[in-house]
């Protein structure tokens, strides 16, 4: 669906005050002239793409992903051995090395091993930690696709009720014009029912026209300075900025907050909606199930999915202290020849070692079970997030079921009859039948009414992009809007 609104050019009747109109219009347009440049435009899909790659936050989850793989390739080793130097039986009337037979001097290397599986066990669940990353990665990438997409729709809605607005001031304008002529040619005429009161509430009518103007395009700066924090460039980050990188980062600011001609004037074109969201369910069972299913393949499913599986990893490696921890012990005993010059045997000796978990039970009991209880702990955590998933996206489509037929009801019944009423009475009041306050009336409440069929549309379109948000696999712009990504 594409929204586009035709302003009629703006006509000045030079009669009293041209001066301050001519002033006031160029004040009020100002705005749009230097905002919304071609040439420094970019297309909704360029900025999402500009905003997924500048954001600083996938970076940082790209890191912690190197690091917990980095961690389990280091748990995955043997203890460093232990080296120990010593002499022992030294007898104490001469501290002599030949005196005593016992007297070595002993050399010795130890090496314990892990418990159980406990190395290879930690490696899989670092690893499994880590492989949480890229499906929060991939929910980010949808999450500032959706946050940019509604900025954008904002800037969009703020640009068309500016044009809508100006319309109105212009059409305001122009009965005025031809009431004041009225009013002068028939003053005094008993069939003229334009008096200076209505001109008066006219013109009150046309300065609050010139604050909504006013307030529209302070709303307007302040949806461009939140979208400027999504595209800025990220040169100014740097640890080691160049001097390209200085010279091209005013243009490629001012360059990222504004839409090009297209945007201006149409709505991007959103991916199709499945046939559930615009079709009654048939059965509200049947639309869970199908709802479930969808939500399931999201990232932020898989990512609790994957916190579970690493979970498990936890419970084993709890497990595994239940086993003994060895070590071997080798050792080499030099002895050095007695005073008559005879030859001692050398030692050698091996021990092995064993720990044996016995008096510490109650703390791996403990551990397993906090092990146990963290693992229901992140079950209980993805049900939530199903169920809380699927509830949006079950509220988004009938959102979006009631904005069709309300957009529907209207531009088929309440513009139209808005339309007619309109059209008679600013014929009337030309041929000096009707009253000013009446056109004014009629005039505003088309107004009124084109402004709220905008926000009607421009909120179905946001249900659209957050449901498109919910779907699996699913861009949330089609062709030509389509980002390239792999």
């Amino acid at each position: 669906m594409t929204l586009t609104i035709l302003v009629h050019p703006l006509r000045f009747n030079v009669s009293g005050q041209v001066k301050n109109k001519v002033l006031l219009r160029v004040c009020l347009l100002l705005p749009l002239v230097f905002t919304s440049p071609f040439s420094w435009g970019i297309s909704l899909s360029q900025a999402i793409l500009q905003a997924q790659q500048q954001d600083p936050w996938l970076d940082g989850s790209q890191q912690k992903e190197y690091a917990l793989r980095a961690q389990g390739e280091a748990s995955d080793s043997l203890p460093n051995p232990e080296l120990s130097f010593g002499l022992l039986n030294v007898p104490s009337d001469g501290f002599a090395l030949d005196q005593e037979p016992m007297t070595q001097f002993k050399v010795g290397v130890k090496q314990s091993f892990t418990r159980g599986q406990s190395r290879r066990i930690t490696r899989q669940r670092f690893q499994q930690l880590a492989a949480v990353q890229p499906f929060l990665r991939d929910d980010r990438l949808k999450q500032v696709a959706l946050t940019v997409t509604l900025l954008w729709l904002n800037l969009y809605q703020a640009n068309q009720e500016i044009a809508l607005a100006l319309q109105l001031r212009e059409m305001l304008q122009q009965l005025i014009d031809i009431s004041q002529a009225n009013y002068a040619t028939t003053f005094g005429n008993s069939r003229n029912r334009t008096t200076q009161n209505d001109v008066l509430v006219a013109q009150l009518d046309l300065a609050k026209v010139d604050d909504r103007i006013v307030e529209i395009n302070t709303s307007k700066r302040s949806t461009q300075a939140k979208l400027c924090q999504w595209l800025a460039p990220q040169d100014g980050y740097d640890d080691k900025p160049t001097i390209a990188h200085d010279e091209v980062r005013p243009s490629l600011q001012l360059r990222a907050c504004h839409l090009d001609e297209t945007a201006k004037q149409h709505l991007p074109l959103f991916a199709a909606v499945p046939s559930f969201v615009e079709q009654e369910p048939i059965s509200e069972q049947a639309t869970l199930n199908t709802l479930q299913a969808l939500v399931s393949q999201h990232p932020r499913a898989k990512a609790a999915l994957q916190s579970i599986s690493a979970s498990e990893g936890g419970v084993k490696l709890a497990a595994a202290q239940y086993d003994p921890l060895w070590g071997v012990n080798i050792g080499y005993a030099y002895r050095q020849d007695d005073a008559f010059n005879q030859s001692r045997a050398d030692f050698w000796s091996v021990s092995v070692s064993m720990d044996m978990p016995l008096f510490s039970r109650t703390k791996q009991d403990n551990a397993l079970a906090a092990a146990h209880h963290q693992k229901e702990a992140l079950r209980t955590e993805y049900r939530l997030v199903m169920r809380e998933m699927v509830g949006q996206l079950n509220d988004l489509a009938v959102q979006y079921r009631q904005y069709q037929k309300r957009v529907a009801h209207y531009e088929e019944v309440i513009l139209p009859n808005i339309a007619e009423q309109k059209e008679v009475s600013v014929a009337n009041l030309s041929h000096d039948y009707g009253s000013l306050a009446q056109a004014s009336e009629v005039l505003i409440t088309r107004n009124e009414a084109e402004f709220e069929r905008l926000a009607l549309v421009v909120k179905q379109q946001k249900v659209r992009a957050k449901i498109n948000y919910f779907l699996p696999r699913q861009s949330l712009l089609s062709s030509p809007y389509q980002e390239n990504r792999p």
